[in-house]
């Protein structure tokens, strides 16, 4: 015991190296968090969806309806490069919240928001015979 008292930081440092060490043998995989953190929006009556990848033409009118009819929100967390982590903490986000809010709303409500944003986008486009 006199010998941690003599040296402080040399404790504080082997405690830290210690609690590093721990957290990441300890820590459970990248879909487990995923789940954990919808679970956790899902119980403070938050809904999301994480998107990921290249967006489509038609992914800001995706993004308005789901706001506006079923005040889901849709957070861009990466681009078009991901870790083997990030895919599954995502994809396991995205499936618990998913299905809570279908449950919630007794339809398919991503199908339904993306099947509208597309036919949105395709009779907005000018048409190509009508172009000089």
């Amino acid at each position: 015991m006199n010998f941690l008292l003599r040296h402080r930081k040399l404790t504080a440092i082997a405690i830290m190296v210690y609690a590093v060490v721990l957290y990441f043998t300890f820590r459970p995989p990248a879909s487990v968090r995923g789940q954990r953190a919808a679970q956790s929006d899902i119980s403070r009556g938050r809904y999301a969806q994480l998107g990921y990848g290249l967006p489509t033409e038609w992914t800001p009118d995706y993004v308005r309806l789901l706001r506006e009819r079923y005040g889901v929100e849709y957070r861009v967390v990466a681009g078009d490069v991901l870790s083997q982590s990030e895919a599954e903490y995502y994809g396991a986000y995205n499936a618990v919240t998913t299905d809570a809010a279908n449950r919630r709303f007794a339809h398919d409500i991503f199908k339904e928001c993306a099947e509208a944003a597309r036919k949105n986008y395709s009779q907005n486009l000018p048409d190509a015979r009508t172009r000089p």
